[in-house]
């Protein structure tokens, strides 16, 4: 039996040491593709804002981050010689590659608590080495605004961050930091605003914008008959794309506004989408008040979006003039059926939508 036993425990320890290297090649292979996909995300970041600063007064300025998985700025701590990409999501994809801001939080700039979360053993491994004082930046293509470490707290995973009254930022970690297994624990680390500046214009109008853009309800003035067919996206199938936002205030764009503004500017288009097939034209001239149905949609149903639906949402002083929609649609029906490029352009008058060109190329 002895020789049995010496060479079960040698086994054992055979299989143990080679399990010890599997994990460690495991670790550094993950921090080596996490440290590759952060200077990629870093280095398109930085382009954007480059691209962005050559331009004049009034260019575009893009809001990203507003799908989960986009990058949507860049954190920087000094004191942890801490850069790091930001992207809109909590969930493992967005995680193993930035730092991930908190959907259901505020972003930074604007009045309540910005949570930005990120693996203990990535970006926020020495977090508990902040002190009071301590200064974080996150800066995007179109604003940068610093804070200033007040606090560090351990609370029970799962628990919820209280918010502020005025803006400030929660950087959320497990703890103990470094641990390659669950935890029970979160390590918080607060910090309030101590200066914010945008390009071209100040962020405190943008605030004003903010606290009331909840309360704004955009509409469209579609007749009952038409509203009843369904206009809502939930009701409709269209791959969406992405959001622009052109010349808009932070915030505005910081703010449930242009997700208001994108719903309504939809219910816009399918009423368009829903009128044309049937040839009501009287459905058509409720939304699109002056503006002639386009031959092309009359009496023809769209089969199918080719291509993903784009949102720009154009501003001027601070305040949202226009929508416009990009796709290419397949047309079944009517005088015209086959692929076309389509534009719709829907002007925006106070909280009213409606539809000022439809043009198809």
């Amino acid at each position: 039996m002895a020789p049995l036993r010496k060479w079960s425990i040698t086994a054992l320890g055979v299989v143990l040491i080679w399990s010890a290297i599997g994990i460690g090649a495991y670790a550094v292979a993950w921090q080596a593709h996490a440290r590759h996909a952060a200077q990629v995300l870093l280095k398109s970041e930085h382009a954007a804002m480059h691209r962005i600063a050559a331009k004049r007064h009034g260019a575009a300025c893009l809001v990203s981050g507003q799908q989960p998985g986009q990058i949507s700025g860049i954190l920087d701590v000094p004191a942890l010689h801490l850069t790091a990409p930001v992207e809109e999501g909590t969930d493992d994809r967005e995680l193993n590659v930035a730092v991930g801001h908190d959907p259901q939080s505020v972003w930074p700039g604007v009045a309540g608590a910005s949570v930005f979360l990120a693996h203990d053993v990535s970006y926020f491994v020495h977090l508990n080495e902040l002190k009071p004082g301590d200064v974080i930046t996150y800066q995007t293509a179109c604003n940068t605004v610093k804070f200033s470490v007040s606090a560090q707290q351990v609370v029970a995973a799962g628990s919820d961050v209280s918010g502020t009254t005025g803006p400030s930022l929660v950087l959320d970690t497990c703890f103990p930091p470094n641990a390659l297994f669950f935890t029970s624990q979160r390590l918080l680390v607060r910090a309030t605003e101590v200066s914010a500046a945008t390009r071209g214009t100040s962020l405190r109008p943008g605030r004003a914008l903010t606290a009331g853009a909840s309360s704004v309800n955009y509409a469209v003035p579609a007749p009952m008959a038409l509203v009843a067919q369904g206009l809502t996206l939930q009701q409709n199938e269209a791959p969406m794309g992405t959001m622009q936002l052109v010349n808009a205030s932070i915030g505005f764009a910081q703010s449930p506004g242009p997700l208001a503004l994108e719903a309504a500017a939809l219910e816009a288009y399918f009423g368009g989408l829903h009128a044309g097939a049937q040839n009501e034209q009287a459905w058509w001239s409720a939304i699109a008040p002056g503006v002639a149905m386009p031959p092309q949609l009359s009496g023809a149903a769209v089969v199918g979006h080719d291509s993903p639906l784009n949102v720009e949402i154009d501003s001027a002083g601070g305040t949202p003039t226009q929508v416009v929609l990009r796709t290419t649609v397949t047309l079944s029906g009517g005088a015209a059926p086959g692929e076309y490029a389509e534009t719709a352009t829907l002007p925006v008058h106070g909280t009213q939508v409606t539809i000022g060109s439809w043009q198809f190329t």
